[in-house]
């Protein structure tokens, strides 16, 4: 059996060091990369006590390297500083999810964030129509709405003016519009990429299109929602070598989870983010609770780069 557990998780850390996720499995197994380190590590006692030096060796090869695999996560690189005498974006995303039997008491949840800009996923027309004729309509002047079926709809909601500069080519909705924030001008890309449960080819393809989107910024950049992707998985780490930073990663709250929140296990993986790029900083992260969501939400304050 030890030898079981070892050639398992040894056969992910070989799929992290390749950058490959080609199927469902491999991409839920990836997401648990963390937990196979713990449970490799009693693999590592038993076979120290029987003396199996092979065991010993190969079990401890394999637990280095996810410990070095999550380094980044450990030991984040100092967040950037603003500009000076900026006054910062506050920016709010939530999964709403439309199996949501609470969407009653959502709209006081998203007040009391005091955000700048909300970023909504799977909004469906249930939700647009309780939340517009809710009290935070009237605080949120400007809306972008594309209200949809399922987990389809996402929408955009600011006390700032906004442009909308298009919409993605993705599974779900994405929007692509411009803040006009306190310290000039923020783009934000409201993306929620499709689950690897339900379209892998979807997946891959909304996070190469996420990639493409930070090779080629041109100015301060949020990216943000629910990636339904970790830093386990090899597509959203390209996402970081594409010039995205992590905000959850610089500060300090990398292996914090956000899903799920439903079940009877507590969250156990970080799918919801938000990634700054293009001379924008985030300066502060925290996770807030959703009423009747299955994710947590988050809001991070934005500012440009000093």
């Amino acid at each position: 059996m030890s030898w079981v557990i070892v050639a398992i998780v040894g056969l992910v850390v070989v799929t992290q060091a390749t950058g490959w996720t080609g199927t469902t499995t491999v991409a839920i197994a990836q997401s648990l990369t963390p937990y196979l380190a713990l449970a490799v590590v009693p693999v590592v006692l038993l076979a120290l006590w029987r003396g199996c030096l092979l065991l010993v060796t190969v079990s401890t090869a394999v637990t280095f390297g996810i410990a070095v695999l999550g380094t980044p996560l450990a030991f984040p690189d100092p967040a950037a500083p603003p500009a000076a005498r900026s006054t910062g974006l506050r920016v709010a995303s939530a999964n709403l999810w439309f199996e949501n039997t609470r969407i009653g008491e959502v709209d006081d949840a998203l007040a009391r964030l005091d955000a700048d800009v909300i970023v909504l996923s799977e909004y469906t027309p249930e939700h647009q129509a309780a939340l517009q004729a809710s009290p935070l309509a009237d605080d949120y002047e400007f809306r972008t709405d594309r209200s949809g079926p399922f987990a389809d709809g996402i929408a955009v909601w600011s006390r700032l003016p906004i442009q909308v500069d298009g919409e993605l080519d993705t599974y779900y909705g994405s929007l692509d519009v411009t803040v006009a924030g306190p310290d000039g001008d923020v783009r934000i890309v409201a993306m929620h990429v499709p689950t690897p449960l339900v379209d892998i080819d979807g997946w891959h393809r909304d996070l190469r299109t996420a990639e493409e989107v930070g090779r080629s910024v041109a100015g301060r950049t949020l990216l943000i929602g629910d990636l339904n992707a970790s830093f386990w998985h090899p597509d959203f780490r390209r996402l970081l070598d594409a010039g995205f930073a992590d905000a959850n990663a610089i500060h300090g709250t990398g292996f914090s989870p956000s899903w799920p929140t439903t079940w009877v296990v507590p969250p156990f993986v970080r799918l919801d983010h938000a990634l700054t790029a293009g001379g924008l900083v985030s300066t502060d992260v925290e996770d807030v609770d959703i009423p009747g969501s299955d994710h947590l939400g988050l809001v991070v304050t934005v500012a440009p780069a000093r």
